[in-house]
């Protein structure tokens, strides 16, 4: 048996060359497959995927920096109108993150095992989530952002389009840098997150709805919090026409929520909460059992101008989703060793949103996304593992959950 079974002779380091060798098609195709911009066929994507798995090849970060100067994504407008189609709002950034085995006291200085570069953003790492699933969940994921014209908003731009994820933003507008933030995970996956005000433009929503037309496809603008109090009449605007409407509490602050809680409710078909916001929204939340039951009953006051469904994450003690006629159905999360607790909230959403579009009955969307959030908490970063359809329902095949409502 040959010891260099991937034909690269001496080199460690395999080359686009030796990915479209082992596929069977040429560079171009491989550079299409990575790029994610010119359609490939499946079976093609499939065979390009294997041969980058099986050698371990990570484009050089200044090449996709590079592509993504000369070819900046575009939204894909010509989607099937039976696929549904997510647009998220936020900002993306560039996360550096540290894996420590504990926080330094101050004026001491230790040593990480590992500095890891990754794209953060909560709108961002929804978007990559949910694109990634796949059948039977598939979705046309795009994000309405802002970027800079320096050498990590290229990268940033590239991963995103290798990850399916378009940006929506005008060529004109592109200016400064990317944002930047500092993640310490500390050996228990705990972690703090030291992020830098924001030195780009604000992002446009208005204009993206006012030159939209959802038409007769399934087309869901989902939030993270940072962008709730800005984008709360563009919302409005886009229900209107036709788009429905959901977000995350990440980034909303609590005084906003708490004396804007019912416009919060009148704007959003779908609304995701921690357990810490549950009071925020005027419930009783001196536990989560009076805290849900509390939630069931302001959404069954609110009736049909009230939000269909409210989604309150738990953490290491799963999910619980209350709809409009105030049933609650409650999910579990994984047990999973946790390595790093970043984004474990947006593969949560993520998840969730692709199953949810795609007709998935509730109880499944909410073990799904449970399944994933679980997951995202054994890797570092927000965006490095992103599970299959196929793959989260194996998971969750057969797993409790239970309903019920209180009056």
């Amino acid at each position: 048996m040959s010891d260099d079974p991937h034909g690269l002779g001496h080199r460690t380091q395999p080359t686009i060359d030796d990915v479209a060798r082992a596929a069977g098609v040429s560079k171009g195709t491989v550079s299409n497959v990575i790029g994610g911009r010119v359609p490939v066929t499946g079976a093609t994507r499939a065979r390009v995927d294997e041969a980058i798995a099986a050698l371990n090849y990570r484009p050089a970060e200044t090449a996709r920096a590079l592509t993504a100067r000369k070819r900046q994504p575009e939204p894909n407008l010509r989607i099937d109108a039976s696929v549904p189609r997510l647009t998220t709002v936020g900002y993306v950034s560039v996360d550096y993150i540290a894996c420590l085995d504990r926080l330094p006291q101050r004026e001491e200085r230790r040593l990480a095992h590992e500095i890891i570069k990754a794209i953060g953003g909560p709108a961002a790492n929804v978007a990559a989530i949910a694109a990634g699933l796949g059948a039977p969940f598939p979705v046309a994921a795009s994000i309405i952002t802002s970027i800079g014209v320096d050498q990590d908003s290229d990268w940033a731009a590239g991963e995103l389009s290798r990850r399916r994820v378009d940006l929506i933003i005008p060529r004109e507008r592109r200016s400064g840098r990317l944002n930047r933030a500092l993640v310490l995970v500390e050996a228990d996956g705990r972690r703090t997150i030291v992020n830098e005000p924001s030195l780009l433009n604000d992002v446009d929503v208005e204009r993206f709805v006012e030159t939209t037309d959802p038409g007769a496809a399934r087309w869901w603008l989902h939030l993270e919090g940072y962008q709730v109090p800005a984008q709360i009449a563009a919302v409005a605007t886009a229900r209107r026409k036709g788009f429905r409407t959901s977000m995350q509490a990440t980034g909303l602050p609590a005084e906003w929520l708490r004396d804007h809680a019912d416009d919060v409710l009148r704007s959003f078909d779908l609304i995701v909460l921690h357990r810490e916001t549950l009071a925020l929204l005027q419930t009783d939340a001196g536990d989560i059992r009076s805290g849900l039951a509390s939630l069931a009953a302001k959404a069954r006051a609110a009736g049909p101008s009230g939000p269909e469904l409210m989604i309150v994450t738990l953490g290491a003690e799963g999910a619980a989703a209350v709809t409009r006629d105030g049933a609650i159905v409650e999910a579990c999360a994984l047990p999973v060793d946790v390595v790093d607790t970043t984004g474990a909230g947006d593969s949560f959403v993520g998840s969730f949103l692709a199953a949810w579009l795609n007709d998935c009955p509730l109880p499944q969307a909410l073990n799904i996304a449970c399944a994933a959030g679980s997951l995202q908490v054994t890797r570092f970063g927000a965006q490095e593992l992103r599970p299959s359809g196929p793959d989260l329902i194996r998971l969750v095949d057969g797993a409790d959950v239970s309903t019920h409502a209180l009056i």
